[in-house]
């Protein structure tokens, strides 16, 4: 048996069971969650929980150096591990950063790379706290992010409640789209599309709406759109034993998509439900909850849409308006099976 043949998530599994046997969280008190959500948390005995959360990056896998500047690639990927201490509702406090470079990279591209990071870092309140540098064959940026959140007030993926809504903060699919354009026209297919080159070179990781939505206590399952809507909907609902049904129609599609999908002749929505690396917050909340969760000030800023619900059951699918069952390729991220 091959990897490709379990995939990402399998692999992920066997891990799992792994420590699962070992009983290291079943027996360690400071482990308040492991394995399976966007990070760890740790009971350190201070007045938060400390989240922790770690994101790889690979040249060529993840990103190509002829679509992106190297501090756009270090930004991306500080702000990827970021939004997974958002997902949380967790406060960045902390960010380490290990490279892989070329000896024959030029000292510039490194120093942008490590700009990037400590840009993204800055941003979202939290400081490049330290790191490791070794040589590799390809650039390679890997990322431990370190946040805070009140103890009680954490956002998980197991938290949610049949009869909840699914709701997402921003608009979706900008990033698929740009990855459709770059392969299929080139690098400078975007030099149109400054909105959708901006969502996909320059993520903006929803803190302050993740923070915001943990203290308010309105909510208590999340998950950060980075493997596609419906993939990530479906994290949610195996993690809550539940059924994630996403209404197609009522998904918030990104500035710019419907254009730029005209020109390839494509349908935007697979890109808002499949595509990935939006960076976006999908949260379970009561109906009765969702106006003054919608209301807050920092989730008012960017908008929180309903997109679906939770129900008794399992798995995840998307319905058309007419109720059908949308077939989408397997939808996300895998990184040992790649995209269905």
């Amino acid at each position: 048996m091959l990897l490709r043949d379990i995939g990402e998530f399998g692999f992920i599994e066997r891990i799992a069971g792994r420590v699962a046997r070992a009983g290291a969280a079943a027996h360690d008190p400071r482990i308040v969650l492991g394995i399976g959500d966007d990070a760890a948390l740790l009971d350190l005995e201070g007045p938060d929980l400390v989240a922790v959360t770690t994101d790889a990056m690979l040249q060529d896998r993840h990103f190509r150096l002829d679509w992106l500047t190297p501090e756009e690639v270090g930004w991306r990927a500080a702000s990827g591990a970021i939004s997974d201490l958002a997902a949380m509702g967790a406060s960045p406090a902390a960010v380490f950063c290990s490279v892989g470079l070329p000896p024959d990279w030029p000292v510039e591209d490194a120093d942008a790379l490590l700009a990037g990071v400590a840009s993204a870092c800055e941003a979202t309140g939290a400081s490049l706290t330290g790191g490791d540098v070794i040589s590799s064959d390809r650039v390679l940026i890997d990322i431990m992010a370190i946040g805070l959140v009140p103890r009680g007030r954490q956002l998980t993926r197991h938290a949610a409640a049949a009869g909840e809504l699914l709701a997402v903060t921003g608009a979706l699919g900008a990033p698929a789209a740009a990855v459709s354009a770059l392969e299929a026209l080139g690098p400078g297919a975007l030099a149109e599309h400054a909105a959708i080159r901006s969502r996909f070179a320059h993520p903006e990781p929803r803190v302050a709406a993740g923070s915001a939505i943990a203290d308010s206590g309105l909510a208590a399952a999340a998950i950060d759109i980075s493997d596609g809507l419906v993939q990530d909907a479906a994290h949610i609902a195996e993690r809550s034993k539940l059924r994630a049904v996403i209404e197609a129609e009522r998904v918030p599609i990104a500035e710019g998509c419907e254009a730029l999908a005209r020109a390839l002749d494509v349908d935007p929505l697979l890109w808002a439900l499949s595509g990935g690396e939006d960076f976006e917050l999908l949260v379970a909340v009561d109906e009765a909850d969702l106006a003054a969760l919608q209301a807050l000030p920092e989730v008012a800023a960017i908008g929180l849409t309903v997109v679906g619900r939770l129900e008794a059951g399992e798995g995840a699918v998307a319905l058309d308006a007419g109720g059908g069952e949308i077939a989408l390729p397997r939808g996300g991220w895998d990184h040992f099976a790649g995209q269905g």
